[in-house]
């Protein structure tokens, strides 16, 4: 599920909000200019964050209730982002307060509440935000992580806010470059706005400017297949899981990297002449650090064994999805199969 539309702060749909998911990084960079809207819409307003600390939930509540119900005669509008509060028990007096404000929030009250884990929705607390959610008194917003489209939508948009241009190809540019740092994202492309002043913004600034960030994605073991070292190759799997990278994200990273086999392949057999990694690049609207690597791995890859590869990964995602089996076993599995290919005659 991506995240919905942002919607100005401040109206009547958005006055309490709950924000989670696993894509920490996008919800920070939509917080920070969800805040940067709330100050433009009321200048004079105020932003108070609080973070959820065990052992300190007492001053918390004390803060928050100061806060949220700080109005009176001269009241001002008031945005509020509270982190980790569904840690808390439902009964507690934190707990008590944020579900008195949910239910009957100040007129000058937004809320926030950001969730850096997965919403136990069984537990009272969440199970009771929830049902105000039924109510209509609560907008949950998930982040969770994109697709290589959503993504690449994702900066599009992004550059659009900045007062720039940024086509569909230099964004999937962008995205290889980078990959899903929302953060690195959101700097980038406000450089990359900048050095353009409103004009569109090219494949060759992404050359010039942007340094890639690939050496941690999925590269990294593919990289380690194509070698036939297989414990390099899991080492470089189980990093990848340690760092929180989720299976289906591995999934999606790895069929975008079978595109571009694919991709690369078809331009190769299509030519008569060899043609560098740049000239490829230009071609097929990749970044040339992408097709130098790829260029590395293609001699294993007919078009045949690419369509057997699109099998085999598409037989890995319904397995992940089907049983209980480890995900880091079925994917240790799925490499294993690639480390025995032999470079095609």
């Amino acid at each position: 599920m991506t995240p919905k539309k942002t919607v100005t702060p401040g109206t009547k749909a958005s006055t309490i909000q709950l924000w989670y998911g696993e894509n920490q990084s996008l919800l920070e960079v939509e917080l920070g200019k969800w805040i940067a809207l709330f100050r433009a819409k009321y200048p004079a307003a105020q932003v108070r964050r609080f973070e959820y600390v065990a052992g300190a939930e007492g001053e918390l509540a004390q803060a928050v209730h100061q806060a949220v119900s700080g109005g009176g005669m001269f009241a001002q509008k008031i945005l509020v982002v509270l982190s980790g509060a569904l840690a808390v028990d439902a009964k507690s007096e934190l707990g008590e307060l944020l579900l008195n404000v949910c239910s009957a929030p100040p007129k000058d009250l937004v809320l926030v509440l950001a969730e850096t884990k997965k919403v136990a929705w069984s537990k009272p607390l969440a199970k009771a935000l929830k049902k105000l959610v039924e109510e209509g008194k609560l907008t949950l917003k998930e982040f969770a992580n994109l697709s290589s489209q959503e993504l690449e939508q994702w900066i599009v948009a992004r550059a659009k806010e900045e007062g720039g241009k940024l086509g569909p190809s230099v964004a999937r540019l962008l995205a290889q470059a980078v990959g899903n740092d929302f953060f690195a994202l959101a700097q980038e492309i406000a450089k990359l706005t900048a050095y353009r002043g409103g004009e569109e913004v090219r494949a060759v600034d992404i050359d010039e400017l942007v340094a890639p960030k690939l050496q941690d994605d999925v590269f990294v073991f593919l990289d380690a297949v194509g070698r036939r070292d297989l414990r390099a190759a899991n080492q470089a799997l189980a990093r990848q899981f340690a760092q929180g990278a989720s299976p289906q994200s591995l999934v999606g990273l790895l069929a975008w990297h079978v595109r571009v086999l694919a991709l690369v392949r078809e331009a190769l057999d299509g030519s008569s002449k060899r043609a560098g990694s740049r000239e490829l690049a230009q071609e097929l609207g990749l970044h040339p650090f992408v097709v130098t690597k790829t260029l590395q791995q293609i001699p294993y890859y007919s078009t045949s064994r690419i369509a057997w590869l699109y099998d085999e990964l598409s037989n890995l995602d319904v397995k992940l999805k089907s049983t209980r089996t480890d995900p880091q076993v079925l994917f240790g599995l799925f490499l294993s199969k690639l480390s025995a290919l032999k470079p095609v005659s």
